[in-house]
C-alpha cells in the first residue's frame, strides 16, 4: 500500500471528523476524497455540486463531521474546485490543473474504486475492533472463573 493511501486508511475509519480540527496534510487528504467524487472538468451548478457532495458524504466521505455547504467552501478555499464570481458554476479541477502539491494524491486516488476501498477499510477495522472486544471478553471470563 503507497503512503498516501496507509495515511487515507488511518483516516477513514474514523468517525465524525471535523475539517477544521485536522492537520493540513490529513486536511488535504480528506479534501482529496471528497474532489474524487467530483467529475473533473465537469461545470456543474449549484443544485449539482451539493448533491454530488452529498452523495460523497453519505459514501466515501462518511466520515467527516460536516454538511455538504461547508465541504463545498473548503475545496473552493483549497484550490480542489473552482467556481463563478456568482456561485452559479463549480468546477472540480483535473488533475493537470491543481496545484502541484496536490497532484499526487488526486493521482492516486484514481488508481483506486474509492467507495469499495473505504467501505472495505472501515469494515476492516471494525473486524479488528470486534476481535479485540472478544479477546477482552474472554479474558474477562477467565479471570472470573479463577475468583
Amino acid at each position: 500500500m503507497s503512503d498516501t493511501l496507509h495515511a487515507l486508511a488511518a483516516l477513514v475509519v474514523k468517525e465524525q471528523v471535523s475539517l477544521a480540527g485536522l492537520p493540513a496534510a490529513a486536511r488535504t487528504l480528506a479534501l482529496a476524497i471528497a474532489h474524487a467524487t467530483l467529475p473533473p472538468g465537469t461545470v456543474l451548478n449549484e443544485r449539482e455540486v451539493n448533491e454530488a457532495l452529498k452523495a460523497a458524504l453519505a459514501g466515501p466521505a462518511c466520515w467527516l463531521a460536516t454538511d455538504h455547504v461547508e465541504l463545498r467552501r473548503w475545496l473552493v478555499d483549497a484550490g480542489w474546485l473552482v467556481r463563478d464570481g456568482f456561485g452559479r458554476e463549480y468546477r472540480a479541477l483535473p488533475h493537470s490543473e491543481l496545484r502541484a502539491e496536490l497532484q499526487p494524491v488526486a493521482r492516486t486516488l484514481v488508481t483506486i474504486d474509492l467507495k469499495s476501498w473505504v467501505a472495505a477499510e472501515r469494515q476492516r477495522k471494525r473486524n479488528e475492533r470486534n476481535a479485540r472486544h472478544k479477546e477482552w471478553l474472554a479474558r474477562q471470563s477467565g479471570a472470573a472463573a479463577r475468583v
